[in-house]
């Protein structure tokens, strides 16, 4: 076992850090019912971890909130606050220095299916967001800070999961390489009308999928529950769809602000949208006071990049992100991870359509082939036999190139499935996706101080 060397120092400042967390949790008349307190070091980093007693708790929704976070650091006197409630709730601080993080980290090609990545914490453990689970998120960021590729990143993560995209780019400077692609579901909007017919777009989208749930007798709660019934039932499922509005806040100023056209659009996508697999992004350099408050109404996550203004920062739970140097495009501080290097993306890379394709395994690949020969057919004894996998994974496989439109059951062939012409053209325009990169990685055991529930 590692030893770990806490200093007279480090144990003071956290005797008097662990005194004033009670006093605030007190101040707000919430219950500071801790049942123990520890240091400990983790990558680098000195943490104060104070275990809460939820048997004296209550009601424990007060405790979780992300607005109790930023405003216990502020009675720290700055220090971060992060929560961990996988096994309890644990209120972390740290007590140390930040360690530094990478200046650059380029989007890995392997990204697991249904997943989001978004950089990097200074732990080293990637922050990895699951499409199910993914609430509406907010961007803030100035010219240059690397908001633009943090987004083109976004986008192209969406479009080899398969998704739909729907983009507002009034400058014509984020998205101009994705022009004509065949993932757009509307062209590109470049006026603020434009943008509010393309919201108007995806609301009219969530009614289309309100009435495709109610035809089926299960009735479907989430998209992931209707696509599964959709494929026994032969039924095309239904692809996520990710609506990205660059310059919002100017787009919302041209057209009322919040309680004009678009903010009311906004808001019933935002409350809609989820449930139909349908998620949208906000992103500006700066949003306005009126704007603030309807938009941390509808987000589950913000990343706020270099801004100048700190009090928009701290009103949008990024304290720090106006200290930001001008020479780290790429970082971020989210409400929710802390610090984070996004994922680097080349420009180039998006406008060369091979790249955007969804990347196959070793494993998808020589299957595929190998079908392709002996006919085009793939039964689930096939993939055990030929991919030394389980049965209950060759199922897996099996619904999941379902999902994807890679094979289909062919009622001319007793239901069998069948390769279809979506996964031919993976096969001929993509290479095979490298071994899993280190930067994707299942986090080590142990406890995460950054983590925050969905």
């Amino acid at each position: 076992m590692t030893d770990i060397t806490i200093s007279h120092r480090e144990m003071r400042v956290a005797e008097s850090v662990s005194r004033q967390l009670s006093n605030a949790l007190t101040r707000r008349k919430l219950t500071p019912a801790f049942s123990d307190f520890f240091v400990t070091r983790l990558a680098g980093m000195t943490l104060l971890i104070a275990v809460l007693d939820t048997a004296k708790l209550g009601d424990h929704s007060p405790y979780i909130c992300a607005d109790l976070l930023h405003q216990l650091s502020t009675d720290l006197g700055g220090m971060p606050v992060y929560l961990s409630n996988h096994s309890g709730i644990r209120i972390v601080i740290l007590l140390s220095p930040l360690p530094k993080l990478a200046r650059k980290v380029n989007l890995p090609l392997d990204v697991p299916r249904g997943k989001l990545a978004i950089g990097v914490r200074f732990t080293g453990q990637p922050v990895l967001l699951d499409w199910e689970q993914f609430l509406h998120l907010a961007v803030l960021g100035s010219t240059g800070s690397g908001k633009s590729i943090f987004l083109q990143s976004l986008v192209s993560q969406a479009i080899r999961d398969d998704m739909q995209v729907l983009l507002s780019d009034l400058d014509q400077t984020t998205f101009g390489m994705l022009e004509g692609h065949p993932n757009l579901a509307a062209p590109i909007a470049t006026t603020p009308p434009a943008a509010l017919e393309l919201i108007e777009q995806a609301i009219a989208e969530c009614d289309h999928r309100a009435e495709l749930f109610k035809s089926l007798p299960e009735r479907p709660q989430k998209l992931s529950e209707y696509n599964a019934l959709a494929v026994k039932a032969h039924i095309e499922p239904m692809p996520r769809m990710l609506v990205v509005l660059d310059e919002a806040s100017s787009v919302l100023t041209a057209l009322g602000g919040a309680k004009g056209a678009m903010g009311q659009a906004l808001a019933t996508l935002g409350w809609r949208g989820r449930k139909f697999g349908i998620h949208f992004v906000f992103a500006a350099q700066e949003f306005t006071k009126d704007i603030v408050g309807p938009v941390r109404d509808q987000v589950g996550l913000t990343l706020c990049f270099r801004i100048r203004n700190g009090q928009m920062a701290e009103r949008m739970g990024c304290k720090g992100a106006e200290r930001i140097p001008d020479n780290r495009p790429g970082l971020a501080i989210s409400d929710r991870h802390g610090p984070i290097q996004t994922y680097f993306v080349e420009q180039s890379a998006l406008g060369q359509r091979q790249n955007l394709l969804p990347a196959l395994s070793e494993l998808e690949r020589s299957l595929f082939t190998r079908a392709l020969v002996e006919g085009g057919r793939l039964s689930r004894a096939k993939v055990i036999e030929w991919g030394g996998v389980t049965e209950w994974q060759a199922r897996k496989y099996l619904e999941a190139w379902s999902l994807r439109g890679w094979v289909a059951k062919d009622a001319k062939a007793d239901n069998a499935f069948t390769i279809t012409p979506k996964m031919l053209v993976l096969l001929s325009n993509h290479p095979t996706a490298p071994t899993a990169s280190s930067q994707l990685q299942p986090a080590p055991a142990g406890f995460n101080p950054i983590s925050f529930p969905e």
